[in-house]
């Protein structure tokens, strides 16, 4: 058996995978969402402010009265128009910047473009990196007499920056959800071992034959109704085995006194001791006796596997006719008289008739067990039912032992077995029928309603 340490580990590490998993995969997607939409907003807005600087330098250039100095204070007139990090300045064909005032990142850029190779006038917002700064450039044609380009860019690196400050939070922020959801979950796999645990055990003692109840009960539904669930399994199991046992107790003995009746006949005829025509009868009824009871346990082993009976029409007057005409000789032997009453028109079921042969004979062989004198049989249509009677002049069941006298392994204090009362239940079940036995003023009284 697995231990409960092993058990516990191995239900955390998968718990914790599947968690793991899936937190990953929750924080990947809404990073990738952020940082696509925070770095689609950066471009577009960085090109929107580019397109508007390029408009207005073209509109400038288109008024001949404007020097290239007048074109730039415009230009630097309007930069409230656009965001604080919107700059421009003038570079030559030897990629050198002119303006008096121009930055660092006038520079950067300029080199970078001098060692790029790229054809000038076919930029337009492009994205370029330059010493650990990132720039959206466009180029346009510079005014006035210089030969050369008007270079706008932005600037977009404290926004970057600021994009890796809000990755590193949602990356420490998921380390801290990670690290609860770890504590949460093996709290979780915890408090589900342990009931499984319980559980676990409790079906290993089952299996060992250990069929006393689990007292634990569980706040969880479903580990309560599997808890209740086992419990009812080991109560049955635990009726099967004792009525095993006790039906082994008896059959041993029901067995064991025909055997001995039959060993010491013989041994009487052999030493000649006794008339050998009477012992030879009571070696016979003996035998009979233990042939029967032979037939009952072998009946009752597959009876259980009779789920579909093949099904006839079947008199059932003639049938209860023949099996008593079968124990007539026994009967007979006894002094006891059968008496059949019924209709005088067939009156036809859907049965299984070696079945119910089986069960009428087992009905009738134990009237003339108990019988003083006569058994009278009935058997009559009534309410869309066969009812059939069997009644005895014995000495009836005893009281207490009224509910129990169909059960397959049940003893009365009479030392009998019952086993053909049982045999006679389960073929009656199987036709969907009842058995019912009661005293009535006479003595023993036996039913089985059939649906017709």
């Amino acid at each position: 058996m697995m231990p409960f340490k092993s058990l516990q580990r191995n239900l955390r590490i998968n718990i914790l995978a599947a968690f793991s998993v899936l937190l990953l995969l929750s924080f990947v997607l809404v990073g990738a969402a952020f940082n696509l939409a925070i770095n689609q907003y950066i471009q577009s807005s960085a090109i929107a402010m580019l397109n508007d600087a390029r408009a207005l330098h073209y509109n400038a250039l288109d008024t001949p009265s404007h020097s290239a100095e007048n074109t730039f204070l415009r230009l630097m007139g309007n930069q409230r128009l656009f965001r604080t990090n919107l700059r421009f300045f003038l570079m030559d064909e030897d990629f050198t910047p002119h303006n008096p005032d121009a930055a660092d990142s006038a520079y950067n850029i300029a080199a970078v473009l001098d060692h790029s190779g790229i054809i000038l006038p076919e930029i337009s917002n492009m994205r370029l990196r330059a010493h650990d700064n990132t720039y959206y450039i466009s180029v346009a044609t510079a005014p006035g007499e210089l030969d050369g380009y008007t270079i706008f860019y932005v600037d977009v690196s404290d926004l970057q920056r600021f994009t890796r400050s809000i990755n590193m939070l949602l990356l420490s922020f998921a380390g801290i959800i990670w690290f609860a959801a770890v504590i949460v979950t093996d709290f979780l796999a915890v408090s589900l071992a342990k009931p499984l645990h319980n559980l676990r055990d409790f079906a290993g003692r089952i299996g060992q034959g250990d069929f006393t109840p689990n007292p634990t009960s569980f706040t969880n539904e479903e580990f309560e109704a599997l808890n209740q669930s086992l419990n009812h399994t080991s109560k049955q199991l635990a009726k099967y085995d004792n009525d095993q046992k006790t039906f082994f107790q008896n059959v041993s003995h029901e067995l064991r006194t025909p055997l001995m009746t039959i060993e010491s006949y013989a041994e009487g005829i052999k030493y000649g001791i006794m008339d050998p025509a009477k012992a030879s009868q009571t070696i016979i009824e003996a035998s009979e006796r233990l042939s029967g009871m032979v037939g009952d346990i072998l009946y009752i082993s597959r009876i259980d596997n009779i789920t579909a009976p093949a099904l006839e029409a079947t008199d059932i007057n003639k049938l209860i006719q023949e099996r008593i005409n079968l124990q007539l000789p026994l009967a007979e032997s006894k002094a006891l008289a059968i008496t059949f009453k019924s209709s005088a028109e067939p009156i036809i079921i859907n049965c299984a008739a070696s079945y119910m042969g089986r069960a009428i004979d087992n009905l009738i062989s134990n009237a003339i067990r108990f019988a003083k004198s006569i058994i009278t049989v009935e058997c009559n249509h009534v309410d869309n039912q066969v009812v059939i009677h069997i009644k005895d002049d014995g000495p009836g069941f005893e009281p207490e032992a009224l509910p129990y006298v169909f059960e397959r392994f049940y003893k009365g204090k009479n030392g009998l077995s019952g086993i053909g009362l049982s045999v006679v239940r389960s073929i009656v079940e199987q036709h969907k029928g009842i058995a019912i036995a009661e005293n009535d003023e006479n003595g023993a009284k036996l039913t089985i309603n059939i649906p017709l």
